[in-house]
Order: C-alpha cells, then structure tokens, then sequence
C-alpha cells in the first residue's frame, strides 16, 4: 500500500540514505520526537516519493552510490513539484567547499557525521520552524500564496524570460459554496487544484510556477508554447470532475436554489471556469501590477461571455 500522510500524526520527515542501519537509527528518534518518517535507499527512490508525498522537510545524505545528495538535491530544488521542500545534508565530509556546494544547490542546513542527534533535531526545528514563516503557502493546497507569486514574476521580468501568466478561477463558486457548505467547497477548490497541477505535469515543465492566491483563484507561470494546451487540458479535465462535486438529485435536475439578499436564485448544477491569459509575447510589463490589471480585466470580459473558455490578451503593448 502506497504511503500517505497521516493528517493526526507529526510533521513527515523523508530519511534518505544508502545505510539500512542510519535510516532505523534516524527514525526511531524522530518518531519518539513526534515526527511521521518514511525512508528512501537511494536516491531515485527519493525523489520519486517526494514527487508523490511531498514530505514536510527531507534528511538527506551525501555520500551514496549512483546518485549522490548533491545530485538529489539539485533535481529537487529544479522540480516545481518539490522545490518548496527543506532540505538537511548529513555527511562524512567536512571541507567548507562541500558545505557551502550544498547550500548553493538550495540546501537549507548542513550536518557533518558523526553528530550528536539533539544537534540535529535541534537543526531540524529550525528549519521546519523557518520555512513555515518564510512560506506563504495556501493551508488547504499547500500551493505557494501571494508573497511567492510576486517573487517569481520579479525574478522573470528582471531576468527577461519570456512567459506566459495565467489565471483561473471557478464561476459561480461563491453559490456552490454558500450551498453545499465550506467543506463541500474546499474539496471542490482541492479538486481545481489537482487538475491545474495535473495540466501542467502533462504540458508544461519543472520551471512553471503554480500559486494559490486564495478562494478558487489560481496562478500559473508558463512558456509561451505551452500555456493554450494547458488552458485547454484545465477546460477539459474540469468539465470531466465538476459531475463529482453535485449531489445527484441536482445533477437530475440540472439545478440548485440558493438563498441571496434578493431571494431564491437558481444556479446551474454546473461549475465552469474562466482563464485569462496575458504573455510577453505581446506585452512588455513594468511590474506585477500591470499584469494584475489585465488579467483581471481579461476575467471580467470572460466571465461576461460565460461557459467554459480562456482569453488571450494580444494587444500588442511595447513601451
């Protein structure tokens, strides 16, 4: 059976090292510490779970065959997916060059063996401690929030890269909330979020960028040949899940009443959704702000025509 975080239990710590003995040693004092652990041998195995659990903070060690924790480290700071997760290096190794290589690589502590295991919980802490201040992350996706979205756009426009900027969000969402009830509602908002991820994992690559600016509201930074087949992928797959979230008897009746200020309304036991989308390809833009205004402005056009659709801003605009 595929391990699963255990939503009761600590924080999940992934343990990786070649050495069958460290890793018992490792979780036996985590777990008495009040820590879930999985463990990983090598380090394919290692990135394949952090890919598929997304561990809260990852003991990793340097010296192992085939792939070393440099190399591990490096493919987990590249990967959108697991970019966002802590990482501690162990090793044997106690040159300043190997230690400042892994911070360089987007490590966030280094540990030298042999260590005394109150130094590393300790260190541990900190970090888990550090991240959860440093990140900004929606509590119910855990997707990157509003600090870490204007973080990325600065970044792409000081360092020219081209883009494309996306943003989706659910029509209607706020009547399916109030009706069905914020439970309902944030599995719905779950559910948008895996098939956003999902699109991308199937069209874009590890330097995309998704956030969750709130509510049912969504971001994705893409390339430019990417973004109208992810749109379209999110459109789709969308369509394809929104059935799961009605009741039955509303689905038979292709409607639902809701109480607003001005009485009953019926709502369509439907949930689209609407992307805007502007690119540098026609835009050059100053700040995060000016995209801000035209996506929201591209939305507002979109909702207007309904259904399930995305818009292109491409007016051209050079400064």
């Amino acid at each position: 059976m595929p391990f699963q975080k255990d939503n009761m239990a600590g924080e999940l710590i992934l343990l990786v090292d070649d050495e069958v003995d460290m890793l018992n040693l490792l979780k036996s004092f985590f777990m008495e510490n009040g820590y879930s652990c999985i463990e990983a041998q090598s380090g394919i195995q290692a990135l394949e779970i952090a890919r598929m659990i997304h561990p809260d903070l990852i003991v990793l060690d340097i010296m192992m065959p085939h792939m070393d924790g440099f190399v591990v480290c490096q493919k987990l700071k590249n990967d959108y997916v697991t970019s966002h997760i802590p990482i501690v290096l162990l090793t044997v190794k106690r040159e300043t060059s190997d230690r400042v290589k892994g911070l360089e690589l987007g490590a966030d502590d280094y540990i030298a063996k042999p260590f005394d295991l109150s130094e590393l919980l300790a260190r541990v802490k900190a970090v888990l401690r550090r991240t959860h201040l440093e990140r900004d992350c929606n509590p119910l996706t855990q997707l990157p929030g509003n600090l870490a979205i204007e973080h990325q756009i600065k970044n792409r426009l000081k360092n020219d890269t081209p883009f494309a900027f996306l943003y989706a969000d659910i029509d209607d969402f706020k009547f399916f909330n109030d009706y069905y009830g914020y439970s309902r509602g944030d599995y719905a908002i779950k559910t948008f979020s895996n098939v956003i991820l999902s699109s991308i994992r199937k069209h874009g690559s590890s330097e995309d960028f998704v956030g969750h600016i709130g509510g049912d509201d969504f971001i994705v930074i893409t390339k430019l040949e990417a973004a109208i087949d992810i749109c379209k992928d999110i459109i789709e797959n969308t369509a394809f899940s929104i059935p799961q979230l009605f009741d039955e008897e509303d689905l038979k009746r292709g409607y639902f009443e809701t109480l607003t200020r001005r009485g009953k309304k019926k709502v369509a036991a439907n949930l689209t959704v609407t992307i805007a989308v502007t690119t540098t390809e026609y835009s050059q833009f100053e700040n995060s702000m000016e995209i801000s205004s035209i996506l929201a402005a591209l939305k507002r056009y979109g909702k207007n025509k309904g259904g399930n659709l995305y818009v292109v801003d491409r007016r051209k605009k050079v400064r």
